[in-house]
């Protein structure tokens, strides 16, 4: 792999900051593969820590996001929960026996992946490692090359 420059990405779901996201290229079948950095959700402005601690609210895990979310991250994390609720039987299937059999809904999914797994960011990786999954999708760029 070598490297291939970069695209630039917005940090904030108000598009205010941004970040760079390194890209490299494979000499061998000439496909390029981008890496996020550490705390970052693929497709989403958003940090895996206020994801996280929307989610645990949500779960009824805490009170809620300190400092609030404004307006337009609200959003964005209201359709990030409201697409966890899609792949409640999906999510279970891919932490398999970590998880209890019984788990109806995504809050209680919710809770026992931070009970058994812990952060939101060690289920990312769990998945992504594992499963070539992801929290929120199964996306084209967690899967092998053809």
């Amino acid at each position: 792999m070598h490297r291939h420059g970069f695209y630039r990405r917005f940090c904030k779901p108000t598009g205010a900051e941004r970040f760079r996201v390194q890209r490299f290229l494979c000499v061998i079948c000439g496909h390029t593969v981008s890496v996020l950095p550490g705390g970052r959700l693929t497709y989403r402005p958003l940090e895996v820590g206020r994801l996280q601690g929307s989610f645990d609210a949500q779960a009824g895990m805490s009170c809620g996001l300190d400092p609030p979310p404004g307006l337009v991250e609200a959003g964005c994390l209201q359709r990030a929960w409201n697409r966890l609720l899609t792949r409640v039987e999906v999510l279970k299937n891919a932490f398999g026996q970590l998880l209890p059999a019984e788990l109806p809904t995504a809050r209680q999914l919710w809770k026992a992946l931070r009970r058994r797994v812990g952060s939101a960011e060690a289920m990312l990786r769990f998945l992504a490692r594992s499963c070539k999954r992801s929290l929120l999708g199964d996306y084209a760029c967690l899967r092998p090359a053809p």
